[in-house]
């Protein structure tokens, strides 16, 4: 009696929505990737990432020789120069202003 619960029935369930007429993802018109050479130049490294300041309690404040402050405000420093740096390296050469100042010293 078990085994004619357990049976299924022959015919399968029928789908609930019918089978599409076409393909839904259209292979042939995606549109091709573009090759390197159209990609976007990034010549420029990116910017220097500020340091991590560190959290009030961080310090200990027994006046150690090298406290955590210390090493913050060194590494902010090295920050600032880097990012003077970049900021330097990324304007253009020719810009009005350094011409400008060009153009006043050959007139005096």
């Amino acid at each position: 009696m078990l085994a004619a619960v357990l049976r299924v029935p022959a015919s399968p369930i029928p789908p609930l929505f019918p089978a599409p007429a076409r393909p839904l993802i259209h292979l042939s018109r995606r549109l091709p990737a573009a090759p390197m050479a159209d990609a976007k130049k990034t010549d420029a490294p990116p910017a220097p990432e500020p340091p991590e300041k560190p959290l009030p309690g961080d310090c200990c404040g027994s006046g150690c020789v090298r406290c955590v402050w210390d090493i913050y405000y060194d590494d902010l420093q090295d920050y600032q120069k880097a990012l003077a740096a970049h900021e330097a390296a990324a304007e253009p050469s020719g810009d009005k202003a350094s011409a400008a100042k060009d153009d006043e010293k050959a007139k005096s």
